[in-house]
């Protein structure tokens, strides 16, 4: 049954050698299976970690780390990190974004239509290099953008365009993602990169979305906060138009549609440059941070503005992409900082430079009269007599004669000269840019001259003179230097007289420093009260009683000896010093007077008192007795002879600068309340220029000291502005005839009837008459004969110190004997004298 199988000896060698590779082949397909699973789990693994991380980015430049990264696990062939590259459509422009940390500077966009025009579609391809050259040529300034790395002969890359058909607004191409390898490997990897790139425009996309919605919530909540801000926010584009506006605008511009209007629209023809400088300022200062300007404008409907503009440069801010621009109307402020800064350098009055300016006025045109071998002057003006302006007439007529000065000094001088009101009735003049010294004097002499013409102002025609101080850069090295040479002159011309003008010499210089050396002696005298009350008796001319003692002030000096008022009173006034000298002057007369009166003999320190026989009672007329304008001349009616006398009185000068300070009668009221002495103890004595025209100030000031009981007396009357006038109207208790008048009554009947005159008149109006300077029993008993009650002058007594005038009221004698009944006549007018 069997039948024998025929074997051949080739056999046996074919059958092994037909399994060995059959093994061999199942073992490669085994590994090619292995591999390809390999691969397989990688790209799996890959796109799991690229598509985690593509749902965590949250930047654009995440999305491109995460596609680089993958990329470089799946194409093992690409470039050392350049497996790929994402590029983000903005617009016109394609943005290669770069992985965060990358090296180097940022790539620059590429045009759209170039990328467009090599991915033909939504579906992904291959370009070479020579593909992208021949799409940029005559597009893009190189061949190949920079973005795109240095490939190998055999590379390719492989384009896949992002590409979204259902986004809701916009175009469906987002942006691409070129992978760089060999044709082959991309080829393999084509459908793993294709569902990256799938996820990476998701993600792109995701982004996005959601830096809108953060963006436009960010406005949403911007409206609100600034919804009723009063500052106008302004968000400007690269246009220059504005995309935002807060609806405070219409309250700065107006009514004008501010959105989608270009800024300059908003402001009328004229400021448009000036909006556009700014603008072009802000636009090219990219990167420097907030800043601010001050803007002037005017509106639409031509008002003025003023606009401070501050400004941030958030054009990159994706969320803002403008120039945020706040406007406020700062006008009010603007025009407030003018008007203070013109009050910190001009006269409110007359609107003349100040001394501050007049001073850097002063200082450029001496820089410019030194650089150009020219000269500058300066002329300060003072006006002779405008406290007196100002005392009768008011002060407001005084400050209308101030404002037309300054219109006349204005007019005297040239345009490039500057007028400047330093201070009360004190100006200066600047003249910049004079020939020489000669030509600054002559403007000073047509100053002088301009004042003879009188100002007619509202109520009436002022004639007023001016004082002229002059110096030149010639004479002075700085503005300090000048200003003070100017004033030392003015000082000179008023000692002179006054009316005139006189240039600086430097022989000034001493007698200032002099002047100087005083008010600083004298501060301190006042200071420490190194000062002497004399003493001259005032006398009952018929009894030679004395009746009282006027106070005459003496500064005793270590090194300069005695100095008589005259020698520092008007320097005490005008430093202000004479207020504490005054009161000083006061207290201290009030003071010794209590001690004379606790020295008198008992019975002789009251009104009430009895006294020597043959002394008269000061200022009134005994009952009984006889006017002496009835009594024949050459006798004096025994009537008059008074058995009594009052206490004694003492008299105090009182300065019209001290009178003026406020406050004066409550210092007289206290220091007769601190001597505890009656207030018919004190006579105040009063200048005629502080009393002429008596105005409220004066009349109000004058009843108070009235009120209080003191007696009030004219002193040195006659050599002021005499007018009796106010003997009627003011409350005058006394009235001293000033020496000049009475010297000269035994030998001039022109004199003598003078004063006969103005004696009848003031016991007229039941006004003391007190005779000063008398040094001839002549001229006492003329004086007695004509009604005169009182006199004073060295016949009588001459001025002594406190104890000695202590020691005179003691002695309950007169300093004179009694006058004869048989008088002496008056002069005739047939005397040559008068001839």
């Amino acid at each position: 049954m069997h039948r024998p199988v025929a074997r051949h000896a080739g056999d046996e060698v074919v059958l092994p050698a037909h399994g060995v590779l059959y093994r061999l082949m199942l073992i490669r397909r085994l590994r090619l299976a292995a591999a390809s699973h390999r691969r397989s789990l990688l790209r799996e693994r890959t796109l799991r970690l690229a598509s985690a991380a593509l749902v965590s980015a949250g930047s654009v430049e995440e999305v491109a780390a995460a596609v680089s990264d993958a990329a470089s696990a799946l194409v093992p062939t690409s470039p050392a990190g350049h497996a790929a590259v994402l590029g983000i459509r903005d617009g016109d422009f394609l943005h290669p974004v770069d992985p965060p940390g990358s090296p180097g500077p940022p790539s620059e966009p590429e045009p759209v239509g170039i990328w467009l025009k090599l991915a033909e579609g939504r579906a992904a391809r291959f370009a070479t290099v020579a593909e992208i050259r021949a799409a940029r040529h005559g597009v893009a300034p190189s061949a190949v953008p920079a973005a795109v790395p240095a490939l190998a002969a055999d590379a390719v890359t492989l384009l896949c365009p992002l590409t979204l058909t259902d986004r809701p607004a916009g175009e469906p191409f987002i942006g691409l993602i070129g992978f760089f390898g060999s044709r082959r490997a991309l080829a393999d990897l084509s459908a793993a990169l294709e569902i990256l790139a799938g996820q990476a425009a998701l993600a792109v996309e995701r982004i996005g979305l959601t830096q809108e919605v953060i963006r436009q919530r960010g406005q949403a909540l911007f409206r609100t906060l600034v919804q009723d801000a009063s500052d106008v926010i302004l968000i400007v584009g690269d246009d220059r138009r504005i995309r935002y506006a807060t609806p405070s605008a219409a309250g700065l511009f107006g009514a004008v549609t501010a959105e989608g209007a270009p800024l300059t629209g908003l402001v009328a023809p004229g400021a448009r440059d000036d909006v556009d400088r700014v603008l072009d300022l802000m636009l090219a200062s990219s990167g420097s941070g907030p800043s601010a300007y001050l803007l002037r404008i005017e509106r639409l409907d031509g008002r003025p503005a003023m606009l401070e503009v501050r400004w941030s440069d958030l054009r990159r801010d994706s969320t803002v992409d403008g120039l945020v621009l706040t406007l406020r109307d700062v006008t009010e402020q603007h025009e407030l900082e003018e008007e203070l800064k013109f009050q910190a350098f001009h006269d409110m009055l007359t609107g003349l430079p100040n001394r501050a300016l007049f001073a850097r006025e002063a200082a450029g045109a001496l820089d410019r009269a030194r650089a150009a071998g020219r000269t500058a002057g300066v002329l300060l003006v003072d006006l002779d007599d405008f406290q007196v302006v100002n005392d009768t007439m008011g002060h407001a007529v005084g400050d209308e004669l101030l404002m037309a000065v300054a219109g006349r000094l204005t007019s005297a001088v040239r345009a490039s000269d500057t007028a400047a009101r330093l201070g009360g009735d004190e100006f200066a003049l600047l003249i910049d840019d004079a020939d020489g010294p000669a030509a600054v004097d002559a403007f000073a002499e047509r100053i002088v001259a301009a004042f003879a013409e009188p100002f007619t102002l509202s109520e009436a025609s002022v004639l007023t003179a001016a004082t002229i101080g002059v110096a030149t850069s010639r004479d002075s090295g700085d503005v300090d230097e000048l200003l003070r040479h100017a004033d030392l002159a003015l000082y000179a011309a008023k000692a002179a007289g006054k009316r005139r003008w006189r240039h600086y010499q430097a022989a000034l210089t001493s007698a200032m420093l002099r002047r100087r050396e005083i008010q600083a002696a004298l501060e301190d005298a006042v200071r420490n009260s190194d000062f002497t009350l004399l003493y001259q008796p005032v006398v009952a001319l018929e009894s030679g009683a004395i009746t009282g003692f006027e106070s005459l002030l003496r500064w005793r000096h270590p090194r300069w000896g005695t100095l008589l008022p005259g020698q520092f009173i008007s320097l005490a006034e005008e430093t202000g010093l004479i207020v504490p000298l005054g009161a000083w002057v006061l207290r201290q007369a009030l003071s010794d007077m209590v001690a004379w009166r606790q020295g008198l003999p008992p019975g002789l320190g009251s009104a009430d008192a009895p006294a020597p026989p043959g002394t008269l009672l000061p200022g009134t007329l005994l009952p009984g007795t006889v006017p002496p304008e009835t009594v024949p001349p050459g006798t004096v009616p025994p009537e008059t002879l008074a058995p009594e006398v009052a206490a004694p009185h003492v008299a105090v000068n009182v300065s019209a600068r001290q009178f003026r300070d406020p406050g004066f009668a409550d210092s007289v009221r206290q220091a007769l309340q601190a001597a505890a002495l009656p207030p018919s103890a004190l006579i105040l004595e009063l200048t005629e220029s502080l009393l002429l025209g008596g105005n409220d100030r004066v009349r109000s000031d004058l009843a108070e000291l009235k009120e209080i009981g003191v007696r009030l007396a004219i002193d040195d009357f006659g050599t002021g502005y005499s007018s009796l006038g106010y003997l009627l109207e003011l409350p005058i208790d006394v009235l001293k005839v000033d020496k000049t008048f009475v010297t000269g009554i035994s030998s001039s009947w022109r004199q003598h009837a003078l004063v006969e005159g103005i004696v009848r008149l003031a016991r007229t109006l039941e006004v003391e008459v007190i005779a000063e300077g008398i040094e001839s029993e002549a001229e006492r008993e003329l004086l007695a004969g004509m009604g005169c009650q009182f006199g004073q002058g060295y016949l009588l007594s001459v001025p002594v110190d406190c104890v000695t005038a202590a020691a005179m009221l003691r002695s309950g004698h007169g300093l004179a004997a009694p006058l004869p009944r048989k008088r002496r006549k008056p002069p005739d007018k047939r005397y040559l004298t008068d001839l």
